[in-house]
């Protein structure tokens, strides 16, 4: 995986949960780390659901950290975000409501647990590939 800042990627992939971050610049050939970013440690500790407590559980994530990775995203013309749980809904419920013209470039959701730099390269790539082909990119400007 390379490691560089690309101001404006075509295809673009964030992995996230509540957590971290991950956006990626994705073509055929290579996966780019364009940014990592963490969400503040409230001191909370484990956010998840125990058996016996009201609620849900889950702790809402951070408008803070939802904006850093709204601000990291650069304006690419197809977003895939993905991630374990319900952090890739909340940040794309994040981008409709508080970054709209962003939130239209989102092309799916999708669930993947953490995964290594070639496995997350390979599923982007695959997931690119498909959306091109149905007709989601310019011909000029697909997987290059």
């Amino acid at each position: 995986m390379k490691r560089t800042q690309i101001k404006t990627p075509f295809h673009c992939m964030v992995w996230i949960d509540h957590r971290v971050a991950r956006i990626f610049a994705v073509t055929q050939r290579e996966l780019t780390e364009l940014a990592t970013l963490h969400a503040p440690d409230d001191g909370r500790g484990h956010i998840h659901h125990h058996a016996g407590t009201p609620g849900s559980g889950h702790e809402p994530m951070s408008e803070e950290f939802l904006g850093k990775v709204a601000e990291a995203l650069h304006d690419p013309a197809e977003i895939l975000i993905a991630g374990p749980a319900q952090a890739k809904h909340i940040l794309k419920a994040y981008l409709a409501k508080k970054v709209p013209a962003l939130s239209r470039h989102i092309v799916a959701t999708a669930a993947l647990n953490e995964s290594s730099d070639d496995e997350l390269h390979d599923f982007a790539r695959l997931f690119f590939h498909r959306i091109d082909r149905m007709g989601g990119s310019s011909p000029a400007q697909q997987l290059s």
